[in-house]
């Protein structure tokens, strides 16, 4: 069931980044995580009031800390797939937080059975394979990105190692308080913004149809996080760090399918070794 839930989870993580990438291609990054944020509060606190469970100091404390990491990290990671490619942006995201959710999940107690770590090497080939982009016309693609994407991948490690580390008897709530933390930071980059181009020209952002992009990436974005809650209840961090390559591979397929970005051999070739991965983690 573990396996399921992360892969939802994946799912919804991989839609989120992809619409926050092309809204950040169309709108400006504080308004495009502002409206999201705004979006995410809506649905976790219906999420948060009907799912079982009770707020406790701890589990707030450490859904802040989640929000403010993962407040700063959302925009870079917007940038990062702004900047594209999309499936670069995502397998470096995976690779980094597969790292930091071993180590931690290891640390912490987690087991390391002989078919976990052939699959968390599969995993790591995997995520390498998709990454691989071999240079253009002599030329590799600009650092910029991934670097962004490096420095999100740490940010987000810290919101899921908080978020697993709140009390299970907290349910939703942890969530929800990150979720806060998160619009706070959404819209002190909103004031900057302002500050520097003044209220009307901002307002200019919100008309149109492309607003309503942040709000599904925002929706996908908070249904990504109910999974992620119920699948470190079902299992635990190294399970979820074996998982990891699901998250690039459902991105570059989504990049291939509506941007109609390209998929090279060697992300094929990743969709399978990652394959591997998955049926192992299940084991």
């Amino acid at each position: 069931m573990a396996v399921i839930l992360v892969l939802i989870n994946a799912v919804f993580v991989s839609a989120s980044n992809v619409l926050g990438g092309v809204a950040a291609r169309r709108l400006p990054v504080p308004i495009v995580v502002t409206i999201a944020g705004f979006t995410t509060i809506v649905v976790s606190l219906v999420i948060a009031v009907v799912m079982p469970g009770t707020p406790s100091a701890t589990g707030i404390g450490l859904g802040l800390l989640a929000g403010a990491s993962a407040g700063v990290g959302l925009p870079l990671a917007y940038r990062a797939y702004a900047i594209g490619p999309v499936g670069i942006a995502g397998a470096i995201i995976a690779v980094v937080t597969t790292a930091v959710l071993t180590i931690v999940g290891l640390l912490s107690g987690d087991a390391m059975t002989p078919l976990r770590a052939v699959g968390l090497v599969l995993c790591v080939l995997a995520i390498l394979l998709v990454t691989y982009r071999p240079p253009v016309d002599g030329k590799r693609p600009s650092l910029r990105g991934p670097l962004l994407a490096f420095i999100a991948a740490l940010l987000f490690s810290v919101f899921v190692v908080s978020i697993n580390f709140a009390p299970e008897a907290d349910g939703f709530w942890p969530v929800f308080a990150a979720r806060i933390s998160i619009t706070i930071v959404a819209m002190l980059l909103l004031a900057r913004m302002l500050s520097r181009e003044g209220g009307r020209s901002v307002a200019m952002h919100f008309r149109g149809r492309h607003v309503l992009i942040p709000v599904a990436a925002g929706a996908a974005d908070i249904l990504g996080n109910l999974f992620l809650v119920l699948a470190l209840q079902a299992g635990d961090l190294v399970l979820l760090a074996i998982l990891a390559p699901a998250a690039p591979i459902f991105t570059a397929i989504i990049g291939r399918v509506f941007l109609r970005e390209l998929m090279t051999r060697w992300q094929i070739t990743g969709l399978i070794v990652a394959s591997g991965a998955l049926v192992l983690a299940s084991l």
